[in-house]
């Protein structure tokens, strides 16, 4: 895939984790106190994430991200990315 074209898998799975993702940023999220330490917050880069990678690469960074997210993890701009791709200049 080249850097600059924007593919999305649009399978089952895929469209099922992005309800659910979509339910819980409308229903659950505004009930709780914002905690995420990166941009795009957690929710976001998950859809990104299995947009991009489909259900399978997705629920893994979506999981490595999750466990990333506490007071002792880091922060700041964090898009998804693959384990081996380079990773994307701050603007």
């Amino acid at each position: 895939m080249e850097p600059d074209q924007e593919e999305h898998v649009q399978t089952v799975g895929v469209k099922a984790a992005i309800s659910m993702l979509k339910f819980y940023k409308r229903e659950i999220s505004p009930l709780m106190p914002k905690s995420c330490r990166y941009v795009p917050s957690c929710s976001e880069y998950s859809m990104i994430a299995y947009k991009k990678y489909g259900v399978f690469k997705g629920t893994v960074l979506t999981a490595w991200r999750l466990c990333r997210c506490n007071p002792l993890g880091g922060s700041g701009f964090d898009p998804p990315r693959w384990f081996d791709e380079e990773r994307v200049p701050e603007e």
